[in-house]
């Protein structure tokens, strides 16, 4: 099993209605929204989709929507991670069901694992509720509080885990991330998750990359990766730049990034409406903020294109 996924792979927010019920309906619409603007993928009820602010039926709902909306032309991943196992392993299996690409997992965060052995067991216990679904750790301390090194996770789960073909790779730490490249004589694919540092993220050797960014700005990163691949080492770096103020913007407006990044859907044609509790949804005066940076920087030139 080799499951590959290369380009811009988009992290959806999960659309809600006014008083944040689930809002299918917008789905398709925005799934051939992503693939219009050249993203390659969907990892749908991750932490940008707000899935653990969901029920499991709402879950399983959106899973299933995404996967009837994007067919073929765009694969998806579905975020099975859960601090309830069983509840893990219904996801797991469903997205099976279904005809999900792949699944991926968190590690728990209440009861954190305490070690990689640990960790493998978690993983191995989500991953064999659907025996032939790829899947990939997913690796994001900034929110589970698990740092433990991936590259040892990898080895240790490669006789354990028969469906473990890569991971979502959301840190920083860049020797564990190349570790994690090369594992396997570089069997295993490193999905890149953070997008103010794509570039590195290319440098280091990564070949896909999953972001929340993705959803509106995928053109502009499609630009970072062609200068990069072409040897243009001043335009990538000019490019990843503006990447950066964008995400500083939405960063300082005075609410969450992905409450201030959900918002910015509706002003490309794919209003994916507020955010749920405990976040906080952007003020009218914010938004009108929001516009206005990012205007100065040129995002409406090069952000992603309302569908016809």
């Amino acid at each position: 099993m080799n499951n590959r996924f290369r380009g811009l792979v988009a992290a959806p927010f999960t659309p809600f209605n006014a008083d944040r019920s689930i809002n299918l309906d917008v789905i398709p619409t925005y799934a051939r929204f992503l693939r219009e603007n050249g993203v390659s993928a969907a990892f749908v009820c991750g932490t940008t989709g707000e899935g653990l602010s969901l029920t499991l039926e709402e879950r399983l709902a959106v899973a299933a929507k995404w996967v009837e909306s994007a067919d073929k032309s765009l694969p998806v991943i579905v975020h099975v991670g859960h601090t309830c196992l069983e509840d893990a392993r219904k996801l797991t299996a469903h997205a099976a069901k279904i005809g999900a690409a792949a699944v991926s997992a968190l590690a728990p965060m209440f009861f954190k694992p305490r070690n990689t052995d640990e960790l493998v067991d978690w993983c191995e216990a989500v991953a064999s509720a659907a025996p032939s679904l790829p899947f990939y750790y997913y690796n994001i301390p900034s929110m589970t509080g698990v740092t433990l090194p991936v590259a040892e996770f990898l080895a240790k789960a490669a006789d354990r885990i028969p469906t473990l073909v890569g991971v979502k790779y959301t840190y920083e730490d860049f020797p564990d991330y190349g570790a994690c490249v090369t594992a396997a004589a570089g069997r295993c694919d490193i999905l890149f998750g953070r997008d103010e540092l794509l570039l590195e993220g290319w440098k280091a050797g990564a070949r896909g990359a999953v972001g929340s960014t993705y959803n509106y700005a995928a053109p502009l990163y499609l630009r970072v990766l062609a200068a990069h691949q072409k040897g243009d080492a001043a335009t990538a770096r000019k490019l990843q730049d503006t990447a950066i103020k964008m995400i500083a913007i939405c960063n300082g407006v005075g609410v969450t990034h992905l409450a201030a990044s959900k918002a910015l859907m509706a002003m490309l044609g794919v209003n994916c409406g507020p955010v749920r509790l405990p976040l906080t949804q952007p003020s009218a005066a914010q938004l009108v903020t929001v516009r206005a940076q990012l205007t100065e920087i040129g995002f409406f030139d090069f952000a992603c294109r309302p569908v016809a």
